[in-house]
């Protein structure tokens, strides 16, 4: 299997359509908010000079967006198992199937609030006014960011979209993706990649 075929394979089958549309309608609101509110607070007195960039702030948090993620991957480690034994027990799909379901809503709203959080970064990175750029260093949650932590960060909430869209689709309610690869691996190199995987993933979450 080449690179290119595993790339193609490894894509859930709501498609990049959905993916691309998301992220755009999330970045653009986040990011047209944000213009918006420095510019009506520009004109306000300077007792209500960061009114709105308060409440674009407030709109978001970065450490919500860390929870929600790391609950998100939680149920994605509890939910492979038990995927994996609902191939062949057929109790096992009344356990498998809400906890796709609840992985793939945690996952959804990360990556929906991932992509307002970006679209308020790269405002933030596109300030040129001086006042503009004073009200966004003095009221915005993030200040003084670079292009190099916005392309992580979106790095990351991408591998979100990927992770929540391949365990659960809501039209036809199965799997795709990276997790039809997972479950159709042999199970003598499934079971201590899964260990593993799961094993750092979960110390990192906890001692985070």
């Amino acid at each position: 299997m080449n690179i290119k075929n595993l790339l193609q394979q490894i894509i859930p089958k709501s498609g990049l359509n959905h993916y691309a549309e998301t992220y755009l309608t999330w970045c653009g609101v986040g990011l047209i908010g944000s213009f918006i509110a420095t510019t009506l607070d520009s004109q306000a007195d300077l007792a209500y000079a960061a009114y709105y960039t308060n409440a674009v702030n407030d709109a978001v948090g970065y450490n919500f967006w860390v929870l929600l993620a790391a609950i998100g991957l939680l149920l994605f480690c509890l939910c492979l198992p038990v995927l994996y034994l609902s191939r062949y027990f057929a109790q096992a799909s009344m356990l498998a199937n809400p906890l796709r379901r609840l992985s793939y809503t945690f996952f959804l709203v990360a990556f929906d609030e991932g992509g307002l959080m970006i679209g308020i970064l790269i405002a933030n990175f596109l300030h040129t006014s001086d006042k503009m750029a004073l009200l966004v260093d003095k009221s915005f949650l993030f200040s003084d960011v670079g292009l190099l932590p916005i392309l992580a960060l979106a790095f990351v909430n991408s591998f979100l979209w990927l992770l929540g869209e391949a365990i659960y689709n809501r039209d036809d309610r199965t799997y795709s993706g990276i997790v039809s690869l997972i479950m159709a691996a042999p199970i003598k190199y499934l079971a201590p990649a899964y260990l593993s995987s799961a094993g750092v993933m979960l110390y990192l979450i906890v001692s985070q």
